[in-house]
């Protein structure tokens, strides 16, 4: 519940306009029916219990202890002034049960227990009092005492229910600032998913042409010498990959713009599986396109065996691209670490509800320093080589292990699931 800390315009207002109207009230009923003397005194208590509702929010314990001390002063100025006769009550005792209301709607909650017992005792004791000072002929004090008793149980009830009002939009506040908190730490979740798809796929785009390249331009620079004719079928590849390469980049961005900004501010949830469906400018690369991967990976100087057994299930366009790049990451890495005169193997399994995908080569089989060989994602260079691999795999339920063979060489292996369509049953 909100602490009030200094006094309210309400409060003040609310103060003067009672005082403003029952005081000069009391004033008329005390000079008319008590003694000079009485009457100072009850007029004194009256402005004391009137100035203690302008604090009776900021503090309600004191408020409450004050409009008491004037309520009994006025009374006990009253009942002095006419030991044996009636007692006419004055018109600023109603501050008592306002500073009760109060008290009970706004003492700290961690007095709320305090506030409710100590205010009921309060508000009976001077509901007692109140009755067997108010001698008035003609009605008896069991009637006088109940009368004052509903108006002091009214005043408690009214401070309870706006208690629990207080509390509920207290609690409402928190559940909003708790939700705008939890949207702003999921936007930030979703920029850092979609900068890390971003990251991904213009690594998976760019890291394999350029490999073909610059292995193509090595061996480009002895051609020159040796075979000038054979120097030229190599620049052409170097210049069809660097298309290539460029088209998939403008396809990317393609993709992106569609995407929309990323940024804390787009609530959107970076979804693995959808990387595919988001196609601008023309199609993502998918399984048909693996033998033009690996003709552009031969044509570089890495000898590839290529074998495919099984029948060919059906994967979604993103499970197509994720076995895509696998497979175009496997074989960067074999033309970056795996040395001269190396050769790779790829091996698409297709069984009953996954295909298997295995790339290795007889290379050193020694793990690259900035790529992970256990399960760990380790990051690969900017962090999105075989680290990048798990991610796409594991989006579908899948498994990837890569590390060193045990014959020599280095073995990347995943599983990818799907689904045949030929499941039957409820």
């Amino acid at each position: 519940m909100r602490t009030v800390t200094t006094p309210g315009r309400l409060d003040v207002v609310t103060a003067a306009g009672l005082a403003a109207v029952l005081v000069p009230v009391t004033c008329f009923v005390a000079v008319t029916g008590q003694a000079p003397a009485s009457a100072a005194v009850m007029v004194l208590g009256a402005v004391a219990a009137h100035a203690a509702v302008a604090f009776r929010r900021v503090a309600p314990v004191a408020a409450l202890a004050a409009g008491c001390a004037g309520c009994l002063v006025m009374l006990l100025a009253a009942v002095l002034a006419r030991p044996s006769g009636p007692v006419l009550l004055a018109p600023s005792l109603v501050v008592f049960p306002v500073a009760l209301y109060s008290f009970i709607a706004w003492v700290p909650a961690r007095r709320a227990v305090t506030a409710l017992v100590v205010g009921g005792t309060v508000g009976l004791a001077g509901a007692t009092v109140l009755a067997l000072a108010w001698r008035q002929p003609g009605l008896p004090v069991g009637y006088r005492l109940v009368a004052l008793v509903a108006v002091v149980a009214l005043a408690a009830s009214i401070g309870l229910y706006r208690r629990t009002q207080l509390a509920y939009v207290a609690a409402l506040r928190d559940r909003a600032r708790y939700a705008e908190a939890d949207r702003e730490r999921r936007a930030e979740q979703a920029a850092h998913a979609e900068r890390t798809r971003i990251a991904r796929e213009i690594h998976d785009v760019v890291s394999h042409s350029l490999a073909v390249m610059v292995s193509q331009a090595q061996g480009g620079q002895f051609a020159v010498r040796s075979d000038p004719g054979r120097a030229g079928g190599i620049l052409t590849t170097i210049a069809d990959t660097g298309r290539q390469a460029l088209g998939d980049m403008r396809g990317l961005l393609g993709v992106l713009r569609a995407d929309g900004p990323v940024g804390p501010g787009a609530d959107r949830p970076a979804d693995p599986q959808s990387d595919t469906a988001r196609t601008a400018d023309g199609p993502q690369p998918q399984l048909s396109d693996l033998p033009a991967l690996l003709d552009r990976t031969e044509a570089a100087g890495l000898a590839i065996t290529r074998t495919v057994t099984g029948r060919p299930g059906t994967l979604s366009p993103a499970g197509e691209l994720a076995a895509y790049r696998l497979v175009q990451e496997a074989l960067t890495n074999t033309l970056k670490h795996a040395g001269p005169g190396r050769r790779a193997e790829v091996r698409l399994g297709w069984g009953r509800r996954e295909l298997t995908i295995e790339v290795r080569d007889d290379g050193p089989g020694r793990v690259p320093t900035r790529a992970p060989s256990t399960h760990a994602p380790t990051p690969d260079v900017a962090g999105h080589g075989l680290a990048g691999m798990r991610e796409r795999i594991t989006a579908f339920g899948g498994t990837v292990m890569a590390g060193s063979a045990s014959d020599g060489g280095f073995r990347v292996v995943a599983s990818l699931p799907y689904h045949t369509g030929e499941e039957s049953g409820p």
